[in-house]
């Protein structure tokens, strides 16, 4: 920020109504009601509450993330891309079928070159060494798809501010392949299916830059273990580049 404080975004969500119901009773004595209800000012308490046990047990870490540039300015613009060419796989399914889509297929597919150039460019606003890292790893400058694709990646690792491990990287991105004791202990414990969790649109981008390399080299589609050898190369790349400001 301008004045130097810094922002935090609550990263669970999820256990949101978890939360409420662990911490009920004060609530109730902070309010001073025998109801809780959903208020601003309740919400704001709960997370303060979130954080004064996150400081205690020393794993504030887990619950709250600092915002910053990239969560700003290059992160909305992903998103957006992301949306915009769901529609335009969408758009050509219905074309596929018959349906005069025309018009809106050159709609979307002009959006999404524009997006994706926008973000190439703010990448390198981001990181003044994206390009260095793209050669790295056998880009260049026309590989628009592989550049988008970098560019979601570095920000889904978070880069230069937390350093991943490959371990971590493959549970994230879903490159694991759980063990089959696993899943049936899984399944007697639950009693649902076992369903892999991992980021989806961090996935993504990471096989769009698969994709665009191993295109170079005539091989396609990228296999499971090609992928995970490209996030490797690139996790050891990052870790050899100093990092020049963010």
């Amino acid at each position: 920020m301008a004045d130097e404080h810094k922002v935090y975004h609550f990263t669970r969500p999820w256990k949101w109504r978890e939360l409420r119901k662990r911490f009920k009773d004060d609530l109730v004595e902070r309010f001073k009601t025998r109801e809780v209800r959903k208020t601003d000012y309740g919400d704001a308490y709960v997370l303060w509450k979130v954080y004064e046990v996150g400081v205690l047990k020393g794993n504030l870490h887990k619950w709250f993330k600092p915002i910053t540039i990239i969560d700003v300015e290059l992160k909305p613009l992903l998103m957006l891309e992301k949306m915009y060419d769901r529609w335009l796989r969408r758009t050509s399914q219905y074309a596929a079928l018959g349906v005069d889509v025309t018009a809106d297929i050159e709609l979307f597919r002009n959006s999404v070159e524009d997006l994706r150039r926008t973000i190439v460019a703010k990448a390198g606003e981001v990181w003044p060494r994206f390009m260095e890292i793209a050669n790295w790893l056998g880009l260049s400058g026309g590989d628009l798809g592989g550049l988008v694709g970098l560019a979601g990646t570095l920000a889904y690792l978070g880069w230069p501010l937390r350093k991943t491990s490959m371990h971590k990287a493959i549970c994230y991105f879903g490159l694991y392949r759980p063990s089959r004791e696993g899943t049936l202990k899984y399944i007697e414990r639950t009693g649902k299916r076992f369903q892999r969790r991992y980021n989806r649109s961090a996935r993504r981008y990471l096989n769009m830059l698969a994709k665009s390399i191993l295109a170079k080299e005539g091989r396609h589609p990228p296999k499971a273990r090609d992928v995970r050898e490209i996030l490797r190369k690139l996790i050891n790349a990052l870790k050899e580049l100093e990092p020049i400001g963010v």
